[in-house]
C-alpha cells in the first residue's frame, strides 16, 4: 500500500465532540464550476479522451485553489483498466484532532464523452457531484476539520467503476482507516425535489446522524434504494463509485436523484439545472461531513451478513 505524505496544515482545533456550526454552500461558485465542467469544450469528458483530460486539469487546479494538499506523488494517481489509461485526482486536509482516521469524499468528473457528432455533456451526470466536490474543500478552508477528509475526483465510472475499484486496489491510506465514504453521483436535478440518501439501511448508525440535520428549502431528503432484496435499477447500492468501498467493508453514503429525461443523454446541460436546489442539496452533503467530522470516534462498519441482509449488526 502506497505511503501517505503530505503537508500538515496548521489549525486550531475544535474540542472533542462539539459540533461547529455549518457553513453555506455558495450557489454561484457551484454553477460556474458546473458550467465549465459541462461546456462543449469538455467534450463530454470522456475517459480517456482529451476532454476528460482538460476535465482532469481544471479539478485538480480547483482542488489546489480551494486549498488542498497533494498526495508525496502528486495530484493524479494513474490506472489503467480495460486498456485505457485512466487518472484520479486526489486533495487532503489533515484533521487536527483524528489525522489518522479519514472520510473519503469521491464524485466521478468523467461522463459519456462524444456520440455519433453528439456531446453528451453530464452536467448533472456528474459535472454536479465534481462541482460540489470543489466547493467542499473550499469549505474546509474556513472549518478546519477534526478528521482528515480526502477528496477524490474519480474517472472511467461511466466504464465501470473503474477509477473507484483501481482506489480501493491501491488505496493510499488503510481502507480500515476510512470511516466513511460520501460520493456524489446526479446531485443537481431534483425534478422531483427528492435527494436520495442510500446506504443507511445497510449502515445503520448513519441514519440518526443524518436525520438530525437541517432541513433544506425545497429539497426533500428521503432514505432509500439500498433494500438487499431489491435487484435492478431499483437498488443503487451498486450503481456509482460507493459499490467499490462498499464491497471492502467500508462505510458509505450516496447522495443522488432519480433519473430524469435527460439521463445520458445529449441534453443533459447546465442550464436546466435549478441553482437554488441543487445549493440545497450540496448543503445536506456538506452538513453530513461536519456532522461526522463532529464525532468524537463514528463507527459505521457492520458485519458481512448483516450488510448483505440490510439489518442492524
Amino acid at each position: 500500500m502506497a505511503a501517505l505524505a503530505v503537508v500538515v496544515i496548521a489549525f486550531c482545533a475544535r474540542a472533542p465532540g462539539v459540533q461547529a456550526q455549518s457553513l453555506e454552500v455558495s450557489a454561484e461558485r457551484l454553477m460556474t464550476d458546473v458550467r465549465v465542467l459541462a461546456a462543449d469544450d469538455m467534450e463530454g469528458r470522456g475517459f480517456g479522451q482529451p476532454g476528460g483530460d482538460r476535465a482532469r486539469d481544471y479539478v485538480r487546479a480547483g482542488f489546489e485553489q480551494a486549498g488542498l494538499i497533494a498526495l508525496e506523488a502528486g495530484w493524479l494517481r494513474p490506472f489503467t483498466a480495460r486498456g485505457t489509461a485512466g487518472e484520479n485526482i486526489i486533495g487532503v486536509v489533515r484533521g487536527t484532532v483524528a489525522p489518522d482516521q479519514w472520510i473519503v469524499v469521491t464524485a466521478h468528473y468523467d461522463h459519456e464523452g462524444v456520440q455519433d457528432g453528439q456531446i453528451f455533456n453530464g452536467a448533472d451526470d456528474n459535472a454536479s457531484g465534481t462541482a460540489a466536490l470543489i466547493e467542499m474543500a473550499r469549505l474546509l478552508r474556513q472549518q478546519p476539520p477534526r478528521h482528515s477528509v480526502m477528496f477524490v475526483a474519480l474517472d472511467g465510472e461511466e466504464a465501470g467503476l473503474l477509477g473507484a475499484r483501481a482506489f480501493v486496489a491501491d488505496s493510499p491510506v488503510p481502507l480500515e482507516s476510512i470511516v466513511l465514504n460520501m460520493n456524489l453521483d446526479m446531485v443537481s436535478r431534483g425534478d422531483n425535489d427528492i435527494l436520495w440518501v442510500v446506504g443507511t439501511r445497510l449502515y445503520p448508525a448513519l441514519a440518526p446522524v443524518i436525520e438530525a440535520l437541517p432541513q433544506q428549502s425545497g429539497v426533500e431528503r428521503r432514505f432509500g434504494y439500498d433494500d438487499p432484496a431489491v435487484r435492478g435499477r431499483n437498488n443503487w447500492v451498486n450503481l456509482s463509485d460507493q459499490a467499490a468501498f462498499h464491497a471492502r467493508g467500508v462505510p458509505f453514503v450516496f447522495f443522488s436523484v432519480d433519473d430524469h429525461t435527460d439521463y445520458h443523454r445529449p441534453t443533459d446541460d447546465a442550464d436546466l439545472i435549478d441553482p437554488s436546489w441543487y445549493r440545497g442539496a450540496v448543503q445536506i452533503a456538506w452538513d453530513t461531513l461536519v456532522a461526522v467530522d463532529g464525532m468524537d470516534n463514528p463507527q459505521f462498519r457492520t458485519s458481512p451478513a448483516s450488510r448483505r441482509a440490510g439489518t442492524k449488526p
